[in-house]
């Protein structure tokens, strides 16, 4: 009886301490803050709202043409291309990749519409509202990460 009882003791304690150990690690569902991303997803949205405010300062002159912008997609698509291997490098990085993905392709879709014309400020105002809702919703991630609230 003494033995069954000093048997149980051990494995009570036993539990109790692999249950605390566990109880002490959090479990990360989500990578971690990314200062990187977080500082070049900043500087790439202030460089397409640079393009923005120049198009509509622009829209309907030759100032406006696609053939004046073919710097800023380019450099926008290498930042993107960028920034998607960086996220695709981390773990647990689904969330930013599938974000980084919408943004790539509405800077696509601008881009092929730009090339056969912007047609008014209505449209380039639709176009501008997405990206900004795009960039929103990435930096919101990465500031959550960085308090810590995933």
């Amino acid at each position: 009886m003494q033995i069954w009882l000093s048997r149980c003791k051990r494995t009570l304690l036993l539990s109790f301490v692999t249950l605390y150990l566990f109880s002490c690690n959090a479990v990360h569902l989500i990578s971690e803050y990314d200062e990187v991303t977080d500082k070049s997803i900043t500087a790439l949205q202030e460089k397409v709202s640079s393009f923005f405010v120049d198009m509509s300062e622009n829209l309907g002159t030759e100032k406006a043409n696609y053939i004046h912008y073919q710097p800023f997609y380019r450099e926008v698509k290498i930042k993107l291309t960028t920034l998607q291997i960086r996220a695709n490098a981390m773990e647990k990085n689904e969330i930013t990749q599938e974000q980084l993905r919408a943004l790539k392709q509405l800077m696509s879709d601008l881009e092929a519409m730009h090339k056969t014309g912007l047609p008014n400020q209505a449209t380039l105002d639709i176009s501008e509202q997405a990206c900004n809702r795009a960039f929103t919703a990435i930096l919101k991630l990465q500031l959550a990460l960085k308090r810590g609230k995933h």
